[in-house]
């Protein structure tokens, strides 16, 4: 996909958008050309291209919307293009939008209508016939244009992604090629949900990201586009059964996708399509306004991948002090679970962090656990982080640094030594865990770290996740993965990839970084590896790291319920706090 011509998706809806405030813009041959604003956001903006009718007279207009995999680039893509639409009799405005990394559907659908709308609103200044408009969206912008139909006369679609659930299970192997995994990776993050979880309110999104309404489409693809021509044929197959028959699917010849498709003679073929279906009528048709997305997902409380046989129990001894839901930040879920008994010692403490593939899970899953450890001498702490859902990474990190701070700053009342809490994580936790304790200056963070089948390197986990034989829970994986990093690793995008390594645990190994103790089983969805590579590190940085990996498929909390191992555990934590 050639960013400079991919359309994509518009995003959240029109804050009142107010008074008209041009930017001057080149003029070239058209005769009015200006940028303006059409919501508060720095992406909600358009660029404007008209000449002057005839006197007393309307011309029709077009939307243009750009595109790049719903997170790149930029109206002015489509600058050339919109001067030819314009000196061809229309009015035609080249829309920006809010990136699916600044919101998540609908937002984008919110946004595309939100700038039609405020065109229609201003048709005087553009002198545009306010039912005589139609949309020109190609690939990610294609699928948007589809969704504004109710709005506007037609649809031409340059390589629509007209349904992203096919665009995900096309590319769910190595062996898709690396522009299908992009738009399988940033539909995810369009969704702002898994697909791999099969679950009911991400499962309709996806469903909802496939809506479209029953207008005339004219839709085009290339033998070999990268947007295979089996989305608009899915299309125009729905549009069928809505009784919409005026759709046109053409397949032209070579590789090209998007704007590269926008040749001399789609030129003409759009041209004409456009005049014909934006031709004054009789009476004109009204608007209907779009339908309402499906509203946000609320992650369960228990997690999937922390196995099922964790359940709480209620605190053995009367003595033991429990606090449930102390806030150490201002987000809904920095919130920190306590369990501690009174010493007149200054005991050691430790830090639990639950897993849930960074997507759900709570502080509660470690409650059985936490009491256990308290019995045993020490002040527990179980703390909330926020979701990749809720905010991408490293906000997570930064969520645990800032409970090991709250705790700190608590050590009177929790009668426990600042400077020997040790983090315990399992999963996702794992990865957090780990990540903190090789973040700085180590030691001077934490005394030890100790993680259940830790995902340490998301990196490894996204590739694991696309090879022929991955089950779900690695699809799982590499899914919210992507989530938490909100870009496909992609080494010559420097900002992208420097973000993957930092999420990597071993990259950031030094000598400064506290004792570790790794857990996996030998057919751990998490493999051992994740593990293993860490700990060649940390040795190679003369940090002691123990990476164990016991029989069975047990993962994450799981690994504690086998004989054994949650004694072999306090043992390494008592010598190591």
């Amino acid at each position: 996909m050639r960013r400079s011509w991919q359309v994509a998706v518009l995003g959240v809806a029109l804050a009142g958008a107010s008074v008209v405030v041009p930017m001057t813009l080149s003029e070239a041959a058209v005769k009015h050309a200006a940028t303006y604003s059409y919501g508060s956001h720095v992406r909600q903006k358009l660029d404007a291209y008209w000449n002057d009718p005839k006197p007393g007279t309307t011309q029709p207009g077009l939307v243009i919307v750009h595109g790049g995999y719903w997170n790149s680039g930029a109206r002015g893509d489509w600058k050339t293009a919109a001067q030819w639409y314009a000196n061809r009799g229309f009015a035609v405005f080249a829309i920006d939008h809010r990136f699916n990394t600044d919101a998540a559907w609908p937002a984008q659908r919110d946004d595309a209508t939100a700038a039609i709308r405020w065109i229609k609103s201003r048709a005087k200044t553009f002198k545009v016939h306010p039912d005589r408009i139609a949309v020109l969206g190609s690939q990610a912008g294609g699928q948007l244009a589809t969704h504004v139909g109710g709005q506007v006369r037609g649809v031409i679609g340059l390589s629509p992604i007209a349904d992203p659930a096919l665009a995900y299970e096309a590319a769910q192997t190595t062996a898709a090629s690396t522009h299908w995994r992009k738009i399988r990776d940033q539909t995810v993050v369009l969704a702002n949900c898994a697909p791999s979880f099969t679950e009911a309110r991400c499962a309709g999104r996806l469903q909802d990201m496939a809506a479209a309404w029953a207008v005339p489409h004219y839709l085009i693809h290339s033998a070999g586009d990268t947007v295979p021509v089996a989305h608009s044929e899915r299309l125009r197959d729905t549009l069928a059964h809505k009784g919409m028959l005026d759709v046109k699917v053409q397949t032209v010849p070579g590789s090209g996708s998007g704007g590269t498709l926008w040749t001399n003679q789609i030129k003409t073929q759009t041209l004409s399509w456009l005049r014909a279906t934006t031709a004054a009528r009789a009476t004109p048709s009204s608007a209907a306004d779009l339908p309402t997305a499906p509203g946000q997902r609320t992650p369960a409380l228990r997690t999937s991948d922390d196995d099922g046989t964790v359940t709480q129990r209620a605190a053995a001894q009367a003595a033991r002090i429990e606090q449930n839901g102390l806030a150490y930040g201002r987000h809904p879920r920095q919130t920190i679970d306590t369990y501690f008994y009174k010493r007149t010692w200054k005991q050691p403490a430790i830090l639990m962090i639950h897993g849930g593939y960074w997507y759900e899970g709570d502080r509660s899953n470690w409650a059985m656990h936490a009491r256990w450890f308290a019995d045993r001498g020490y002040a527990v702490f179980s703390l909330n982080y926020r979701f990749n859902t809720q905010a991408p990474w490293p906000a997570q990190r930064s969520d645990v640094l800032t409970a090991i701070n709250w705790i700190k700053a608590r050590a009177a009342t929790y009668t426990l030594n600042p400077s020997r809490i040790v983090l315990l994580g399992t999963s996702a936790g794992g990865h957090l865990a780990t990540n903190t304790g090789t973040y700085g200056d180590g030691r001077k963070t934490v005394k030890a770290v100790a993680a259940l089948s830790p995902a340490a390197s998301p990196y490894h986990a996204y590739w694991d996740g696309q090879t022929a034989t991955a089950d779900n829970a690695r699809h799982r994986l590499r899914d919210t993965s992507m989530l938490l990093l909100r870009c496909t690793p992609d080494k010559a995008n420097t900002t992208c990839w420097n973000r993957w390594v930092d999420a990597v645990s071993f990259n950031r190994a030094s000598t400064y970084d506290p004792p570790m103790y790794l857990i996996h089983s030998q057919d751990d969805f998490v493999p051992p590896h994740h593990s293993t590579r860490l700990c060649e590190r940390l040795r190679a940085k003369r940090v002691p790291c123990t990476a164990r990996t016991v029989a069975g498929n047990a993962h994450g909390m799981g690994l504690l319920v086998l004989p054994g191992e949650r004694d072999t555990l306090l043992k390494w934590i008592n010598a190591n706090d």
